[in-house]
């Protein structure tokens, strides 16, 4: 939905992604000795990797396990909800019709606990449902519903949809090997809506740094930043760009001078160097970026990232990564207190940086080549030193 794009617009991040994934091993891999592996003692020992369970739920028991935290709808790995009311209402509109609805994939974390491996949104768009939070919209079969919360559709069809519709699981138990789900993930989303580049770097590098970025992504003071006022409502929150900005400035900080182009490249291979990077590493990360992220704040206000347009003479809500790198580089290090003093000569220079052909060539289409990159960046710095002094 056009009102829900508050989101950044850059070469190359909106391309769709094809997903490859390669088991680790294969029928005709060699052993350590360097012979061929049987394909059949391969195939066996796949098979005892992997045990599963195969039950069937009723909506109403779904949701139960989803708010008594036995079901996990967001484990690490997960994808973030994306499904917007109208395709939420959708699913609901085809329990009621008695359509098929695709299994749902869990991990049995514990014993009588769970995660959802596959069936993210459709368990979400249930619980949302069930738990009155979702209010049916663009039914066309039952368009009388529309406008409906679970408490006020007839008492006859909420009793369906509590009791009688029903999603089948399947589940991988705790006995299967540790590193199944992961693949069985990847695997079964390769289909549907595809994986974005940071929804892959989540599910393929797992860890403490992978867990800083997303603990980072979350805060408040950067989503002022990046406007995000209701996560639903913000398709950089349900992508998990907001995470992917966090990762940006961690690879640029460490490695801009060395920037040679491919910015997804680039910090594909810094969140894999990272994974698990120590304790006290980790911490000084979060201490720069909560400091850097403050003082942008303090030196841009609503205005951080946000282009100006001359011509109208007004700021573009819009969010461009482009400025994030130069914005948020330039406050690094700097007082706090000296750029909220100084935040009207700031604005007033990002004002006159606009008016300036090469900078605006440095910001605009295909800003991903190294040059363009560092000059945004150090046109922006001069900007802030000049003025901090």
């Amino acid at each position: 939905m056009a009102d829900e794009r508050e989101d950044l617009t850059e070469a190359g991040t909106g391309e769709p992604v094809d997903i490859e994934v390669d088991l680790e091993e294969s029928a005709t891999d060699l052993d350590e000795e360097g012979e061929e592996v049987d394909p059949v003692r391969f195939w066996e020992s796949r098979q005892r990797e992997l045990v599963v369970s195969v039950l069937n739920y009723n909506l109403g028991t779904l949701s139960d396990l989803i708010h008594s935290s036995k079901i996990d709808l967001s484990p690490r790995y997960q994808r973030r909800a994306r499904w917007d009311q109208k395709r939420q209402s959708a699913l609901i509109e085809s329990f009621l019709m008695n359509v098929p609805v695709p299994s749902v994939f869990l991990n049995e974390d514990d014993y009588g606990k769970y995660s959802v491996i596959d069936g993210k949104q459709r368990l979400t768009a249930v619980h949302n449902f069930l738990r009155g939070r979702l209010r049916l919209n663009g039914l066309k079969v039952f368009s009388e519903l529309n406008g409906s919360t679970v408490e006020e559709i007839p008492t006859p069809l909420r009793n369906a949809i509590e009791t009688r519709a029903a999603l089948q699981a399947i589940i991988i138990l705790r006995q299967s090997d540790k590193d199944v789900k992961f693949e069985v993930f990847k695997r079964l989303n390769t289909g549907g809506v595809r994986l974005n580049p940071q929804e892959i770097r989540n599910s393929t590098w797992a860890g403490p740094f992978n867990n800083l970025v997303l603990e980072l992504s979350e805060e408040r003071a950067f989503h002022d930043l990046l406007n995000i006022q209701r996560r639903d409502r913000s398709l950089i929150w349900r992508e998990m760009r907001d995470a992917e900005f966090v990762l940006r400035y961690f690879t640029f900080r460490d490695t801009w001078d060395t920037f040679s182009g491919g910015m997804q490249r680039h910090m594909d291979e810094f969140m894999a160097r990272r994974q698990y990077a120590d304790a006290a590493v980790l911490e000084e990360m979060r201490q720069d970026f909560l400091a850097t992220v403050s003082n942008v704040q303090a030196a841009f206000g609503e205005h951080a990232f946000q282009r100006w347009v001359p011509s109208s003479g007004q700021w573009r809500r819009q969010v461009l990564a482009a400025l994030f790198d130069a914005q948020m580089f330039a406050c690094r290090g700097q007082e706090r207190e000296v750029l909220l003093e100084k935040r009207e000569p700031i604005l007033s220079g990002m004002q006159e940086l606009f008016r300036d052909a090469e900078f605006l060539a440095s910001v605009d289409a295909a800003t991903n080549t190294p040059s363009l990159f560092k000059r945004r960046i150090t046109r922006v710095r001069d900007l802030i030193g000049e003025q901090v002094g």
